[in-house]
């Protein structure tokens, strides 16, 4: 049996014995890893206007339509260091990557053309004096 999924390795298992009518699990002899060439990574980091790392920033991806609506894909926190990653099918697209902190918005927009890691730097502006 070969079992298939974009992004992840390919898994392969030999002599599982079938039972009409019974289940098995494989589960516990069958490890999927990430196969790193075949998705496209959207990398990044927050920066203040310090241009210092933001860690627990909040980071939203949306694609863009070509119309130009978007849709909410994925959102996660920075880590400590103020990085940010997200897996994508390696597939044509547009996508927008935005941060909001403290009343501040930064996005950027990035296009994916196949498998590799497509860099994003979000900086964000002084706030604004009174």
């Amino acid at each position: 049996m070969t079992l298939r999924k974009p992004g992840l390795s390919i898994g392969t298992l030999e002599n599982i014995e079938v039972k009409a009518g019974k289940t098995r699990s494989v589960g516990e002899r069958l490890f999927l890893t990430i196969d790193e060439g075949a998705i496209a990574f959207v990398r990044g980091s927050v920066f203040n206007a310090a241009d210092r790392s933001v860690p627990n920033a909040k980071v939203e991806l949306l694609k863009v339509d070509t119309d130009g609506s978007t849709k909410k894909i994925d959102s996660r926190l920075t880590t400590e260091t103020g990085s940010f990653a997200f897996r994508l099918a390696p597939d044509v697209a547009k996508y927008r990557v935005t941060v909001k902190v403290e009343g501040t918005e930064v996005s950027k927009d990035v296009e994916i053309d196949g498998a590799a890691i497509y860099r994003v730097a979000l900086s964000l502006a002084p706030p604004a004096k009174p």
